[in-house]
């Protein structure tokens, strides 16, 4: 079976925002997982001299309410005034290839015309808390590529703020 990996920036250009079903209901993260979640984001964090993010239950619960919709779009805000990364993928997507997907984008940025993404997000250094979760999802990616894991994060303050790149 074929595996997809796609983060939100990238379906959205391509396929658009698809209604999914979960096909499990939707799991607390365990503290193994709040931990690999901190890791994964302070790691890239340190690396550009931004803190430690802690990890904030209310958005992780947030994270876990628009998961569980398994809407591959944004909330545009409808859960509060979060900052929000999203990544689907089939097979076995883990929560390091969710992160991965969207610190890899850090190749791509140029401080002489900075523009939002998914790796702004995750090292904006205004940026205090976290939260996360995952849901398994059908119908994100075609029936032909099994189920997807969609994870969500919910960050604050938002980054990604026009005009206080720098």
């Amino acid at each position: 079976m074929a595996r997809l990996t796609f983060s939100y920036l990238l379906l959205a250009l391509v396929a658009g925002a698809v209604n999914a079903v979960p096909t499990q209901k939707a799991r607390d993260a365990s503290s193994s997982d709040i931990q690999q979640y901190l890791d994964l984001h302070n790691a890239a964090r340190e690396a550009h001299g931004a803190s430690d993010l802690t990890w904030n239950a209310t958005l992780a619960t947030a994270a876990q309410t628009w998961a569980n919709g398994c809407v591959f779009q944004h909330s545009g805000g409808t859960l509060g005034p979060y900052g929000e990364n999203l990544a689907a993928g089939t097979g076995n997507f883990t929560i390091a290839d969710g992160i991965g997907a969207w610190t890899a984008e850090a190749s791509q940025y140029d401080p002489s015309n900075p523009q939002p993404s998914h790796w702004t997000q995750v090292v904006w250094k205004g940026t205090s808390e976290v939260g996360c979760a995952v849901q398994t999802c059908n119908g994100i990616f075609a029936a032909s590529y099994g189920p997807a894991q969609y994870y969500v994060c919910e960050y604050y303050p938002a980054g990604n703020v026009i005009g206080e790149f720098p």
